[in-house]
């Protein structure tokens, strides 16, 4: 189930639980709000008569007042030297949608998961993994690559003598 709502000039489509980003609304953080709906319905059947969604509206949860993104306002005439740069940043209320009510009557809330009875639930948290220490097999093949990769930095004594008589 879904509603539509109109915040300010704005419309949003709703779910509960949905976290928006609406226009400022002078309230203060934790305050609820009750939010009237314009339509309301499933992806199959809508309803939109406002007769019928007199009782349907949204319950939601102020969490918090924030700025938007700041916008850059530039002007600039043409060939007259006249450039304005100028930021802007619109003030934002952060809504948890809590429950949406129906115009049947029926409530559709957060959904949480139940906890199963009789049994306790232990998270696991997770493992980090831990480097194994390395086998002596291991470690006498790495030493063994190493002693033969310095056999084969050296110069062969051909070159050696050759370098000596120049």
């Amino acid at each position: 189930m879904f509603a539509i709502v109109k915040i300010g000039n704005q419309q949003f489509k709703v779910k509960a639980g949905d976290f928006i980003r609406a226009p400022y609304q002078k309230l203060s953080a934790g305050d609820t709000m009750n939010i009237p709906v314009i339509a309301f319905g499933t992806e199959k059947a809508m309803i939109c008569d406002s007769s019928q969604l007199k009782k349907s509206k949204v319950k939601a949860l102020l969490l918090r007042q924030s700025l938007a993104n700041k916008l850059i306002v530039f002007k600039k005439k043409r060939r007259k030297g006249y450039r304005r740069t100028q930021g802007h940043r619109q003030k934002v209320t952060e809504l948890q949608i809590l429950e949406l009510y129906s115009p049947d009557g029926k409530i559709f809330k957060i959904e949480t998961k139940k906890k199963k009875a009789g049994k306790a639930s232990s998270k696991k948290l997770p493992q980090l993994k831990t480097a194994k220490k390395p086998s002596v097999k291991a470690k006498k093949a790495v030493e063994s690559e190493t002693k033969s990769s310095k056999k084969l930095k050296t110069k062969p004594e051909s070159a050696k003598t050759q370098a000596k008589g120049d």
